[in-house]
């Protein structure tokens, strides 16, 4: 079967359209294994994602007698394996009479699929097109001759659809559109990483390391699923500002994609400054007595006190816990943490 083959060409429509139509990743992992088996019939399939944090396959779908799969990859050795395989690195997929070693060798065969009566597969790995590992393919047989080079072939021809369809980055990217205003953007992973936002550039401000994703970790781990603050970029008062937007996307039982954090430019300050919005982060953060802020904030408490003002004024507040409620839900403040200029992250 060729790439330009009717059937493969219809089987790589046919897949497109599950990561558009279908509801969920669980469904759309088992929509793509009965796919595959319409053309290429197999035994028992496994279709997973990689959590390359914790190390470990997560599975999405499966079929046919997949229980000696599920507990291979529950073993406390099996991502190193695959990883000594090179079946965690960007290549194309392996037949088992194409692996290196011999299959009694190793575990996963000798101790798990062997025994289980499992002779032939195909497996490999699924990158998407944002070159982002996603997960893991496996489709077994018992008989040792099922597969060919063919079979191999149309796998082949389809990974990065399936990649495509599971790849989260591109659910996230679409909830990120509720922030029509921003300019740039990153999915933040549970280990501090920084991970390409689908349809959005990002920015250095957004690397790893930068104090803006430290404070919207924060900010999300107080707040709920939604947060919204401003950060100033560069200077002293007066500088420019960015408002941040952070969406939590963690779903820490399946992978290691924990947020989007969106750029966007300031809008509507109401007329205040840096300054104010310094004092309403604080004012938010629970220092409410002029003394304490001013002190937080390394100026005089006269300059503090018509900070305030100002921003009670602004917010048409009649009292401090008022304007830090309403400064919190329009995403005034600038967090504590960033009350000096934010810098770019490492590099």
């Amino acid at each position: 079967m060729t790439k330009s083959d009717p059937a493969l060409v219809r089987l790589q429509e046919e897949l497109a359209d599950v990561g558009s139509m279908a509801e969920g990743l669980n469904q759309r992992a088992q929509e793509v294994l009965e796919a595959l088996g319409r053309i290429i019939p197999f035994d028992s399939g496994w279709l997973a994602v990689r959590d390359p944090e914790r190390r470990r396959h997560i599975p999405l779908a499966t079929t046919g007698a997949a229980e000696p799969l599920r507990r291979y990859f529950e073993s406390p050795g099996a991502d190193a394996e695959v990883e000594h395989l090179g079946l965690n690195s960007a290549q194309r997929p392996v037949l088992a009479s194409e692996l290196p070693v011999p299959l009694p060798e190793i575990c996963a065969w000798g101790e798990y699929l062997l025994p289980a009566g499992f002779r032939g597969g195909v497996a490999g790995p699924l990158f998407a097109s944002t070159g982002r590992h996603v997960g893991f393919l496996s489709l077994l047989v018992e008989d040792p001759a099922r597969f060919s080079p063919a079979d191999r072939q149309i796998v082949s021809a389809v990974t990065r659809v399936i990649a495509d369809d599971l790849d989260r980055t591109q659910e996230i990217a679409t909830i990120a559109r509720i922030v029509g205003t921003a300019e740039a953007g990153v999915v933040l992973t549970r280990g501090g990483d920084v991970l390409p936002l689908p349809g959005l550039p990002g920015h250095r401000l957004l690397a790893p390391g930068s104090p803006i994703l430290a404070a919207a970790t924060d900010e999300l781990s107080a707040d709920g699923p939604y947060t919204a603050f401003h950060a100033p970029t560069a200077g002293p008062d007066g500088e420019p500002l960015a408002r941040v937007t952070a969406l939590d996307c963690a779903l820490p039982e399946l992978d290691h994609l924990s947020a989007a954090v969106l750029l966007s430019f300031p809008g509507d300050l109401r007329g205040l400054t840096p300054l104010d919005l310094r004092i309403l982060g604080h004012l938010v953060a629970g220092t409410t007595q002029v003394p304490a802020l001013a002190a937080a904030l390394n100026i005089d408490p006269g300059t503090t006190a018509e900070a305030l003002h100002r921003a009670q004024v602004a917010l048409d507040a009649p009292d401090r816990t008022a304007a830090a409620t309403r400064a919190l839900r329009t995403g005034l403040p600038v967090p504590p943490a960033l009350s000096r200029p934010a810098r770019a992250g490492r590099r």
